[in-house]
């Protein structure tokens, strides 16, 4: 056992703990982080960047449907290899992981490989897969130990043609059917990416509703959608056990209307997922301040214990990577003495089904209550935006929710390229700007971005390319 020590120590190398290295290491810290399993987490290796390179052939294939109609005719139906759709995904994931790798050590940070324990007075020990330990101490530690996939205890769940959002990736075959239990953000990504391979895909959701965060309107028009193409959705339904079935799996669940059951060759398990506190048992011993394995923090990043920071899935926050990344940079930040602060008030949510769904701010629900009459609400839809009729791509709206001085207190787009095009109303809104700014800023035609312009202008009753609700409205000067 060696002996070492760091200005900074990161547990975690995902997309919070490697920024939070890399940053760390820019502020000219001596650094080192600690990696159980792989780099780049779980995001990287089984969560978001697989799931992007599946669901970009999902939709690819998805889009041959309608390639006829711009005078394409390939063979039907077309084929389709889920061992080469695995192959392009392997080579995804091994690129953006080495890259992590390239950056870490450009940044000149130690890497270790193994389980990192912690304890309170900073005093990290690495126990390797050989077995064997090191050992060292920092200044500081930021735990960045991210999360795993949540397994509800009903029986069943560890049964054969069980998989869950980590071990989907390993199939070799496109299942005949698919029993997606959880309607969340993860479960209807998959659920979208399974149906579009092939596959007949029910989903089982114990809410009300499926993805709960989601502005109402815009929910109503994905689930209509995704109807449409042949996804079943049942919600209001507590799944109780798995049980074979023969060949196949069945989900035993109960709502109001008493006991519902479903078959699938495969059952997707995508409730949720809950914080990995592996090597973290110490910690909590000497009084780590936790909620069920949350660890609470304050707008530093900083716990209640000296010299201890936690970032990302280990603590309460909105799960997303691109948010764990920023808490980070706060937390490095803080550890070597610049004053930062992590601020959530604006944070963008990309939901990569089909077609995507992205917001930010507040669903038109939650400002009606704020602000009551105040709010003014109106979307423009893409079926009246160049661009988008000339890709094929007119399903959807962007909605806008604006405040008393016209300040975008929300924005919901549902239709292509939303998850990038949620940017701008990002910007805005972390500027302060108005809609009358996005207004004065010309946009390129013709591009999907006109109509987040055309949804402002449609607020201020004066849309240039759909007729105005009122003509008094329309009348309205800049």
């Amino acid at each position: 056992m060696t002996s070492s020590h760091y200005d900074v120590v990161v547990i975690g190398a995902g997309p919070g703990g490697y920024v939070a290295a890399i940053r760390a290491a820019q502020l000219g810290a001596r650094v080192a982080i600690v990696e159980k399993q792989y780099l780049g987490g779980t995001c990287l290796n089984v969560g978001c960047i697989p799931s992007k390179a599946m669901l970009h052939v999902a939709e690819s294939l998805h889009r041959l449907e309608s390639l006829a109609e711009l005078g394409i005719t390939l063979p039907q139906p077309p084929t389709f290899d889920m061992r080469r759709a695995m192959t392009f995904k392997d080579k995804v994931v091994k690129r953006m992981t080495n890259g992590v790798g390239t950056l870490l050590k450009g940044n000149n940070v130690t890497i270790y490989e193994g389980l990192g324990s912690v304890e309170a007075n900073r005093t990290v020990t690495v126990t390797k897969s050989d077995g064997s330990h090191e050992q060292f101490s920092a200044e500081k530690v930021i735990l960045a130990n991210g999360s795993v996939p949540l397994m509800p205890p009903f029986p069943g769940i560890d049964g054969h043609n069980v998989i869950n959002s980590d071990t989907c990736w390993n199939l070799t075959e496109v299942p005949e059917s698919v029993v997606c239990v959880g309607g969340g953000v993860i479960g209807v990504e998959l659920a979208c990416m399974f149906q579009a391979l092939g596959s007949r895909v029910t989903i089982v959701e114990m809410l009300p509703d499926i993805l709960a965060p989601v502005d109402e309107e815009v929910r109503r028009l994905l689930v209509r959608i995704l109807s449409r193409r042949g996804i079943t959705i049942a919600t209001g339904a507590r799944v109780e056990a798995i049980e074979d079935d023969g060949e196949q799996k069945k989900v035993i669940a109960r709502g109001e209307q008493g006991e519902q059951v479903f078959h699938g060759a495969y059952v997707l398990v995508a409730v949720s997922r809950r914080p990995n506190t592996s090597g973290l048992e110490q910690l909590f011993e000497q009084g780590l301040d936790h909620d069920r394995g949350r660890v609470r923090v304050n707008e530093q990043m900083e716990t209640n214990l000296p010299g201890i920071y936690a970032i990302g899935d280990l603590v309460h926050g909105a799960g997303l990577a691109h948010v764990a990344s920023m808490e980070g940079e706060v937390a490095a930040e803080n550890a070597l003495g610049h004053a930062s602060r992590m601020d959530y008030s604006v944070v963008p949510n990309p939901i990569y089904t089909f077609p995507e769904v992205a917001f930010v701010g507040l669903t038109e629900a939650q400002a009606r209550e704020q602000y009551g009459q105040e709010v003014r609400v109106e979307r423009f839809p893409w079926s009246a935006i160049g661009k988008a009729v000339a890709i094929g791509e007119t399903d959807g709206f962007t909605k806008v929710i604006l405040g008393k001085y016209n300040e975008i207190l929300g924005a919901h787009i549902i239709g292509p390229d939303a998850t990038n095009l949620i940017s701008e109303y990002s910007v805005a809104m972390r500027g302060e700007l108005t809609g009358d700014e996005i207004i004065e800023t010309i946009h390129p035609h013709p591009s999907l971005s006109e109509g987040l312009r055309e949804a402002i202008l449609a607020a201020e009753g004066r849309p240039l390319h759909i007729p105005p609700k009122t003509p008094k409205a329309a009348a309205r000067s800049r």
